[in-house]
């Protein structure tokens, strides 16, 4: 089983009604661009 890929490297494939799409180099998968942003796990609030 492959490791989960953390999206590291992206290009912006298209903008559409505001809504930037990227694609991961490494795996291919494209995505909102606004799925990528960090998400603050409970260890970063404290």
């Amino acid at each position: 089983m492959q490791p989960a890929c953390e999206h590291t490297r992206t290009q912006v494939l298209a903008r559409r009604n505001g809504v930037d799409y990227v694609e991961c180099l490494d795996c291919r998968q494209i995505f909102e661009a606004e799925d990528l942003e960090p998400v603050k796990t409970e260890e970063e609030e404290e």
